[in-house]
C-alpha cells in the first residue's frame, strides 16, 4: 500500500462509534415509535460496517475513500449570518470563478457513486440546503444510509417535515447555544422556530439532531454540563460541535484559545450525556495529522469541485467532469495525504487553512484566494 492509500483506521472506528451511540440514542423519545427508529438506526449501523469493508478493499485496490462525504449542494441562503463560511469562501459576486450547481440528477450519480465506492456518510450542507428540495427528495430515497442535513430551520414547513420521516434524512438544526446567540448571528425569532420546529419532530417520533459553531464567546455555555442536559431534555439524536474557523477576516477573536483546545479535546466532557456529540474538525492530533483530502473526509462543491475540506476550499479537480474516484485521486489530494503529517493544529482550528503558501508548493498550484487551482 502506498502513502497515498489511507486505510481505514482510528477515524473510521469513530464513525462506526458514532453509529453504535446512535442506536443506543434510539430510545430517546416516544416509547411508541422506538422500534421503528431501532430499526432504522440498525440498519444505518450494518451500512456503516460494510462500508467500511468496501473503503479497505478500495484502499488495498489502490484508492483512498473517505469514510464521510461533505457535499454542499447550494451556494444559497435565505440567511445572511455572521462569518458564514460559505458566504465567504464563496462569494455569489463571481469573484471566485463559480461557475453553475450542478443539477439534482447529477449530484445523484455522485452520491451513488460514493456509495459504490465505500463513502459511509454523506453530511448535506450549504448554503441552506432546503433551498433544493428537489435534490433532498431523491436523495431521501437512497437505502439504509443516514443523511444528516445541516439546515437553519426557517423553511422547514409541513412538506419538508414529511420529507424527513421514514427517509434517510435527518435534520440538524443550526443554533448558537441559547437565544440570545442565535439572534445576535443568525437573526432574532429564529432560536424559537428552531426549537418548536424540533419539538414537532420530537412528538412525531422521528430524529434531529443541533449544531452549535463553537467560538471564543459560547465555549464556556455550549460545553457546561447543565447545557448539555438542557438539550438532552429535548430529545436530540446527536449534537455536532464545529469549532469556529476564522474565515471572515476580522474573526479572530472567536477562535478559541489555548486554553480552551485544551478543554476542548477532552472528551471527558461528553459523558453520559445521552446522545452523540461529533467535534468537527476535531483533535486532529489524536488521528496522526489532517484528515482532509480523503483521509478521513472530502469536501464536494455545489459546482462539482473536490474540496480538500470545507473549512479550507484547495481544489484542482471537479467530480463533474471525471467523476468523484478521479478526484479522489488529483495530484493535490494525494500529495496533502502524503503530507498529513505536517499539519499539525495552529491558531484557528484548521491547519490546512493557513497553508496557501504550503498548498501551492506542493503540485505547482498557484493559491486563488483561498482556492488552489492546476495551473
Amino acid at each position: 500500500m502506498t502513502p497515498t492509500q489511507t486505510p481505514p483506521g482510528l477515524f473510521d472506528f469513530r464513525v462506526g462509534e458514532f453509529f453504535r451511540l446512535l442506536l443506543h440514542s434510539a430510545w430517546r423519545g416516544p416509547l411508541y415509535s422506538a422500534p421503528r427508529r431501532i430499526g432504522r438506526f440498525r440498519r444505518a449501523y450494518d451500512f456503516q460496517k460494510r462500508q467500511s469493508v468496501k473503503r479497505l478493499a478500495t484502499a488495498t485496490a489502490g484508492t483512498t475513500v473517505p469514510p464521510v462525504l461533505i457535499a454542499s449542494v447550494t451556494r444559497a441562503c435565505n440567511l445572511n449570518c455572521t462569518g458564514c463560511y460559505s458566504k465567504v469562501l464563496r462569494p455569489e459576486d463571481g469573484s471566485a470563478g463559480l461557475t453553475a450547481e450542478l443539477s439534482d440528477d447529477r449530484f445523484m450519480e455522485l452520491f451513488r457513486e460514493a456509495i459504490d465506492l465505500g463513502v459511509g456518510v454523506i453530511l448535506v450542507a450549504g448554503g441552506e440546503p432546503l433551498m433544493r428540495r428537489s435534490l433532498l427528495a431523491k436523495m431521501a430515497k437512497l437505502p439504509d444510509i443516514i443523511i444528516p442535513v445541516f439546515t437553519n430551520g426557517t423553511l422547514i414547513d409541513g412538506e419538508s417535515i414529511d420529507l424527513f420521516t421514514e427517509s434517510a434524512l435527518v435534520p440538524v438544526f443550526s443554533i448558537e447555544g441559547e437565544t440570545k446567540d442565535t439572534a445576535r448571528r443568525r437573526g432574532r425569532g429564529i432560536h424559537e422556530d428552531v426549537f418548536e420546529k424540533a419539538e414537532g419532530l420530537r412528538a412525531r417520533g422521528f430524529s434531529f439532531g443541533f449544531s452549535i459553531t463553537v467560538t471564543s464567546q459560547n465555549f464556556d455555555l455550549v460545553l457546561s454540563r447543565q447545557y448539555l442536559d438542557d438539550l438532552a431534555r429535548l430529545g436530540p439524536a446527536a449534537l455536532f460541535l464545529v469549532e469556529y474557523v476564522p474565515v471572515a477576516p476580522g474573526t479572530q477573536d472567536l477562535a478559541l484559545s489555548s486554553e480552551q483546545k485544551a478543554r476542548w479535546s477532552d472528551s471527558h466532557n461528553f459523558k453520559g450525556v445521552g446522545y452523540p456529540v461529533i467535534q468537527l474538525p476535531g483533535n486532529e492530533e489524536d488521528y496522526g495529522g489532517c484528515l482532509a483530502a480523503g483521509r478521513g473526509f472530502i469536501h464536494l462543491a455545489p459546482d462539482g469541485r473536490i474540496e480538500a475540506c470545507p473549512f479550507a476550499a484547495f481544489s484542482d479537480s471537479n467530480a463533474d467532469f471525471n467523476g468523484l474516484a478521479m478526484a479522489l485521486d488529483s495530484p493535490l489530494m494525494r500529495s496533502i495525504r502524503d503530507r498529513h503529517g505536517e499539519l499539525t493544529e495552529t491558531s484557528g482550528a484548521c491547519a490546512l487553512w493557513n497553508k496557501a503558501g504550503w498548498i501551492a508548493s506542493l503540485t505547482g498550484c498557484a493559491a486563488v484566494g483561498r482556492s488552489a487551482e492546476i495551473r
